[in-house]
């Protein structure tokens, strides 16, 4: 029987905690639907598609892109790699200096934000970009303390650059500080939906023990 070994892999939840009602321009509202006695039936959401932990694929970006649906299975898990940002600004000369030859064809990669003033978020600059998909990684994942390029049209470029290699984005991440291995297993499956931008996923991390 296959299983993963507890014994020597842990699983770590890197998905973002979503309260009701958090958040105006990012709602997330439960209604409850109730049978005519008041018995409970089941609960109806009012939220949109990038409310806390989610894939952004194609569509997002690209008018007639692939939406979630379309995307293969695989796309969605593989190995992954920590890129630990100590910079207010990623640029190719961060990624060089910081990561050199370590990323891989087909890797994940995974920023997380150790930079010590959290007032202002990181930010990964187009150049960055550009450096990743010259090293054709197949998803990023992005530190919910941290943000795509430092202005509205820097943040479109970063996501042109990518997602026209067909770069999948998970974003607002959380509890990355529990990752204490350089390379693990990434998964962040979101639902299969027809014509959806985007898709909330249960992020996870599955690294060996020490």
């Amino acid at each position: 029987m296959f299983t993963v070994d507890p014994e020597k892999y842990r699983v770590i939840d890197i998905s973002y905690t979503v309260m009701p009602g958090e958040s105006v321009d990012r709602p997330f509202a439960i209604q409850k639907n109730l049978l005519p006695d008041g018995a409970f039936r089941y609960d109806i959401l009012k939220t949109h598609s990038h409310v806390g932990t989610h894939v952004e694929v194609e569509k997002h970006f690209y008018e007639g892109g692939k939406s979630v649906a379309k995307y293969p299975l695989e796309t969605f898990y593989g190995p992954g790699v920590l890129f630990p940002v100590k910079e207010k600004v990623v640029t190719r000369k961060t990624c060089e200096e910081r990561m050199g030859d370590t990323i891989e064809k087909g890797d994940i990669v995974v920023f997380r934000n150790e930079t010590t003033d959290e007032a202002e978020k990181a930010v990964l600059s187009p150049s960055c970009a550009k450096w990743l998909r010259e090293r054709e990684i197949k998803m990023l994942v992005l530190d919910k303390t941290m943000r795509f390029g430092e202005n509205v049209e820097k943040s479109r470029e970063f996501h042109d650059i990518l997602m026209s290699k067909d770069v999948v984005f998970v974003e607002i991440v959380d509890n990355l500080e529990e990752i204490s291995k350089s390379r693990f297993f990434v998964m962040s499956l979101p639902y299969k939906v027809q014509r959806l931008d985007s898709s909330f996923c249960r992020a996870i991390v599955i690294e060996e023990k020490d």
